[in-house]
């Protein structure tokens, strides 16, 4: 009776809507507040997105000085060689897995220490090149690995680290003939291969949409000694439910369920796959056949299914999964009310945002970064610029971090209103929290201080982007460009033009190309127009003019 009254006042205080179209579907327990697109976010491959390795470990000042070395080697010959399939390497002649660049070689050397590099320096190098979200220099590293597995250096490669990293930047850059030349070369020197290293592989199968081929690879791993387990069952459900690859995930749990018993990790991963692949019925179905297994759902399978039903606008559905999940006594986290937040966050309902809210501090879960971020996010859409920073003061002093999405959608606001003061004021608070500024951050103050010809600003924001190693992209070179452009500095329109190009590897947009090219025939500068074109050609930017 206790259970029934305390479900109906659930129902009494969650707020109700009408059903509302859904968009793509998404999950992540840590990153549920998306950034604009216009200010330049999206899918990025980077630091963040080896999910499935080891933490690096640390090098000594001598070695880390010398992986710096190698890779400035690396980077520059890259840019003065970009070479084809500059914008998809795998759309490129595949390499040859043993590669060497002579040149390089000899480079290599010279910067080396007498004694064999560690393995930690080797992972560092390649690791740092696949860092880069644009302009990846693979063919160098794939040379340099190779140069470090030549005859002379092979005990510089004698754990599967190093080629667990290369294998993931071959695998990034889709080519996976090099991925497998490798595995087989960790074979025949005697390293183990582990689950691990077929892991990485298997993500950037699935990454690559070759669903099949991550299949067959986990159907190989006997070959090399890796006896394949629940873990990687496991594995190969979650990261192609990740990629909204469900009918697979579902095939592949089918054919292998009565092989390896599934638990409530496999069901939640293959929930969430039909939740990703906006098939909310399926997981339905999947939720079911759990419970009916005897596998009780936690509060991360309840979750997923709450946020798949709010994204598909089942709103009165989600609300009813909340109360059972009450009812049988599965305690939501931060992760759960935020699912449900996040459709009203995004359709600028206030009032619901804090009812869920209020109903989050009535059963005592203690609201987390994200949370926070969507009531700021909330109050700068209504325009309630002195209830977001109450907000941000209450977060901080109830010890919750903010991060850089925590201050963004101030920053859009103040930026809307053209408050440069505010905006200084703001950054300095920035500071003092210790929070680090993103691209969208550095984009968005970048913008308001190029339109108030605050150029000193401007230069100093740039200046210490490239100092916090925070990647520009291409919203960031545009607003350098058309500023500078503006005031009819055609060398600092070009410098960073070619910075983009080069350095970054970024496509410019034709408007922008266009700009610059004007700003040289303008300046007298017609053979620095006749190299720009040049470099767009080589790199299959733009077409060679007739």
């Amino acid at each position: 009776m206790a259970l029934l009254k305390r479900s109906a006042r659930l129902r009494l205080a969650l707020p109700r809507l009408p059903p509302l179209s859904g968009g793509p579907l998404s999950y992540s327990s840590g990153h549920l507040q998306e950034d604009r697109e216009e200010d330049g976010e999206g899918e990025a491959e980077g630091p963040g997105s080896r999910e499935l390795a080891a933490p690096s470990p640390p090098l000594s000042p001598e070695e880390t000085l010398v992986a710096d070395n190698l890779h400035a080697l690396i980077r520059e010959h890259h840019r003065r060689n970009p070479g084809p399939g500059l914008l998809a390497p795998a759309l490129a002649p595949p390499p040859d897995p043993r590669l060497t660049i002579p040149a390089l070689s000899l480079d290599f050397s010279r910067v080396s220490p007498a004694r064999p590099l560690s393995s930690r320096v080797v992972r560092r190098v390649v690791e740092r090149c696949g860092d880069l979200r644009h302009g990846v220099p693979f063919l160098q590293a794939l040379a340099f690995f190779n140069w470090v597995a030549s005859s002379s250096r092979q005990a510089e490669l004698a754990s599967p680290a190093p080629f667990n990293e290369m294998i993931d930047l071959a695998g990034k850059v889709r080519q996976f003939e090099v991925a497998w030349h490798l595995i087989g070369l960790m074979k025949s020197r005697g390293i183990e291969i582990k689950v691990g290293t077929f892991a990485i592989l298997i993500r950037r199968y699935v990454r690559a949409g070759l669903a099949a081929e991550a299949v067959h690879a986990f159907n190989r791993m006997e070959e090399y000694g890796c006896r394949p387990d629940k873990v990687a069952f496991s594995i190969v459900i979650s990261m192609l439910s990740k990629k909204r690859r469900a009918v697979e995930a579902q095939s592949f749990f089918d054919s292998l369920k009565d092989r390896f018993e599934p638990d409530v990790v496999v069901y939640t991963s293959l929930i969430h796959g039909w939740c990703r692949a906006g098939n909310i019925s399926e997981a339905e179905r999947v939720f079911g056949d759990m419970k009916t297994a005897g596998i009780k759902p936690n509060v991360y399978t309840y979750s997923i299914v709450i946020d798949g039903l709010c994204r598909c606008g089942q709103i009165t559905r989600a609300h009813d999964v909340f109360v059972e999940m009450i009812d049988v006594g599965c305690q939501p986290n931060s992760i759960t009310f935020n699912n449900l937040m996040r459709v009203h966050v995004k359709a600028g309902r206030t009032e619901k945002v804090l009812q869920v809210y209020n109903q989050m501090k009535r059963l005592g879960c203690p609201a987390d970064t994200i949370t926070y971020n969507f009531l700021i996010e909330t109050h700068c859409k209504g325009e309630s610029h002195e209830e977001a920073m109450k907000v941000l003061d209450s977060m901080v002093k109830k010890g919750c971090s903010p991060n850089a999405s925590t201050f963004n959608p101030i920053f859009r606001y103040i930026a809307k209103l053209r408050d440069v003061n505010g905006a200084h004021r703001l950054y300095a608070r920035m500071k003092d929290l210790k929070c680090k500024p993103n691209t969208v951050t550095y984009n968005i103050l970048l913008r308001m201080f190029a339109d108030s010809k605050s150029t000193d600003m401007v230069i100093k924001l740039k200046k210490e982007m490239d100092e916090n190693n925070v990647e520009p992209n291409v919203n960031t070179f545009r607003i350098l460009i058309s500023m500078y452009c503006g005031m009819g500095h055609w060398n600092n329109a070009y410098k960073y033009f070619l910075e983009m190009i080069e350095a970054k590897c970024l496509k410019p947009g034709l408007p922008v190309y266009q700009m610059v090219l004007e700003q040289l025939r303008k300046a007298g500068q017609l053979k620095k127009h006749e190299e720009l074109v040049e470099k767009m050609v080589d790199r299959g930017f733009v077409a060679r003019p007739l």
